[in-house]
């Protein structure tokens, strides 16, 4: 039988490993288009924080219209370079 006209088997791992033997990831896509955060939002978003630190679920469900990926990623120097303007409840990723 000729390889190219059997039908082709799935491999058996799909992970692909580089030369160094780490996985290489798979490109990030933008599946959605980024949504704004309202005050609402971002004020649910502070108060929860206070409440739950770092509790994702528990955020998402306080705010109840952010996923735990888009709470993460919202006001990231919050978490990595010090609450610049936390003082004020603003962060650099809200639009006035």
């Amino acid at each position: 039988m000729n390889s190219s006209s059997s039908n082709p088997q799935p491999m058996a791992n799909s992970t692909t490993i580089d030369g160094s033997g780490k996985k290489v990831r798979k490109p990030y896509t933008i599946t959605k288009s980024r949504e704004s955060w309202s005050e609402e939002e971002h004020d649910k978003f502070l108060e929860a924080l206070q409440l739950f630190d770092r509790d994702w679920k528990k955020i998402e469900d306080f705010v109840g219209s952010k996923s735990v990926i888009q709470i993460r990623s919202h006001c990231p120097e919050i978490f990595f370079e010090g609450p610049k303007e936390w003082d004020d409840g603003t962060c650099a990723t809200t639009s006035p």
